[in-house]
């Protein structure tokens, strides 16, 4: 949508005025575009350090790299916009709706989020280092590739998002949502995860290596050659989880519940991690045989027939 020629006048002085106002000039004036409609604004590289944005529309607009540091955004719609290379570290947001956005390569590091809206937006290579995410909604985002190392995650939604390649390295992630996600390759691993679910997740190959998990569940999830080396399973369940070629070598599996899995071909199990496990008549232990383990019975051990099918 065009904006008006006064209007963009407007834009324009109050531009020149927050740039007076970060250099420090008696003169300046913090940019606050708040209650305004931009939507369609073209503000591509623009410095917008601390600017103050309030229950506005800046649906489609071009943001493509600009400087959003420190900036305070609430209530903001931001839907179909390009904020792609954006720089956002350390932003406050408040219910912002970036749905269906492309912020590719953007950097959302620092920021505390809440309640914002991701639905359909492209976060290809975005960083969330260290960010504080709350009750966001990644539904069918594409997140291949996204940074959220040391994150602190409650309460989102990442149902049928593509996570392939992402990186939740030393997150905390409680009480989040990932059913149906692609996920191949992810790495969690370092991480802590409460009470979350990921079930019918695709997570072939993906690394969870010293993650510690408690509760919540994997039922059904794709997990081939998934990595749960030296990781703490407490109480998580696995039921339908398919764990072909999947490596648990010390991992702390108490209570873990792999009633229904197939683990044919799982690497570095012990008699002792399996005995502190749930296990159940439709279980298919490492060595392909199906039904409760015994302790003594080396069903622990994958056969060579069962890394055959792995």
């Amino acid at each position: 949508m065009a904006q008006p020629s006064s209007a963009l006048k407007e834009l324009a002085r109050a531009l020149e005025a927050h740039k007076a106002w970060l250099e420090g000039q008696e003169a300046g004036a913090r940019l606050d575009l708040s209650s305004s409609n931009l939507a369609g604004i073209d503000l591509k590289g623009r410095d917008l350090r601390m600017a103050l944005i309030k229950s506005s529309s800046l649906t489609g607009a071009s943001l493509e790299g600009s400087i959003l540091t420190g900036a305070v955004l609430t209530n903001v719609d931001l839907h179909e916009a390009r904020l792609i290379e954006a720089d956002l570290t350390g932003a406050e947001l408040k219910d912002v709706n970036f749905e269906h956005s492309d912020l590719s390569e953007a950097s959302f590091s620092e920021v505390t989020a809440a309640t914002c809206l991701f639905g359909g937006a492209n976060l290809s290579g975005t960083r969330f280092l260290d960010a504080h995410l709350n009750v966001c909604n990644f539904t069918k985002a594409v997140l291949k590739a996204t940074v959220l190392q040391h994150a602190r995650l409650f309460d989102c939604e990442f149902a049928e998002a593509n996570m392939e390649g992402a990186l939740f390295n030393h997150a905390r992630i409680r009480l989040c949502r990932f059913k149906e996600v692609r996920g191949a390759a992810a790495v969690f691993s370092y991480s802590g995860i409460e009470n979350s679910d990921f079930r019918k997740a695709q997570l072939n190959e993906a690394k969870f290596v010293k993650a510690n998990i408690s509760g919540g569940t994997f039922g059904w999830a794709m997990l081939a050659s998934a990595d749960f080396r030296e990781s703490t399973l407490r109480g998580t369940e696995f039921s339908g989880a398919m764990l072909h070629g999947a490596r648990f070598g010390s991992a702390t599996l108490n209570g873990a519940d792999f009633r229904g899995a197939n683990l044919n071909g799982a690497k570095e199990l012990t008699s002792q991690q399996m005995t502190k496990a749930w296990t159940g008549r439709d279980t298919i232990l490492p060595n392909g045989q199906r039904g409760v383990y015994l302790k003594g019975s080396g069903a622990e051990r994958p056969s060579r027939s069962s890394l055959q099918t792995v």
